[in-house]
């Protein structure tokens, strides 16, 4: 069940993803410059996102990566910033090491998404089927909305007799019984 009482910030999730590196020894804190957390976060709202990373030498001294996220929101695609990586090095040494940044971020950010699934579901709802003895089937549906979610739920309960709809802003769940008989809340 959820811990969380409100989605993560994207610049929260830019300095967790940071401390998890930091305890693993691989962030490269000799020689960064600094390593800074979006200046407008925004709430995470769904674990369906990409990160999308730009690195690169900067304008005017050393090399930057910038990470995002690119979501989907209102049926568009948009990047939100997660936070940059400085350091004032140039060599292809550090370039290399900014990339197994990089690399690192992207491998600590994934798994930490996998195994806190529910801490970035906050919008649509969830569907999914019981059996009698009240364990979770392995089959369900993850809906944009209530209206979707119905129509699964019904589909549902033409094979199994315990159907579940979560609200996922809410974390509410309806429990709904074969025969059109909706059960415990």
């Amino acid at each position: 069940m959820k811990d969380m009482k409100r989605p993560m910030t994207t610049a929260e999730y830019f300095d967790l993803i940071c401390g998890n590196l930091r305890k693993k020894n691989r962030m490269p804190d000799d020689m960064l410059d600094y390593a800074l957390a979006a200046f407008s976060p925004v709430p995470i709202l769904t674990y369906e996102f990409d990160i999308r990373n730009n690195l690169d030498y900067g304008g005017s001294e050393g090399i930057y990566l910038d990470i995002a996220i690119e979501v989907c929101e209102h049926g568009k695609r948009v990047c939100r910033s997660l936070g940059t990586f400085k350091t004032l090095q140039t060599s292809p040494e550090a370039m290399r090491t900014m990339a197994q940044l990089l690399a690192d971020f992207i491998l600590e950010e994934r798994a930490y998404v996998n195994s806190h699934l529910d801490d970035f579901t906050w919008t649509g709802a969830d569907v999914y089927a019981v059996r009698e003895d009240g364990t979770r089937t392995g089959w369900g549906y993850s809906c944009c909305s209530m209206e979707a979610a119905i129509k699964r739920k019904d589909e549902l309960l033409g094979k199994y007799s315990i159907v579940v709809i979560r609200d996922n802003a809410s974390r509410k769940e309806k429990h709904y019984l074969s025969g059109g008989n909706v059960g415990l809340d």
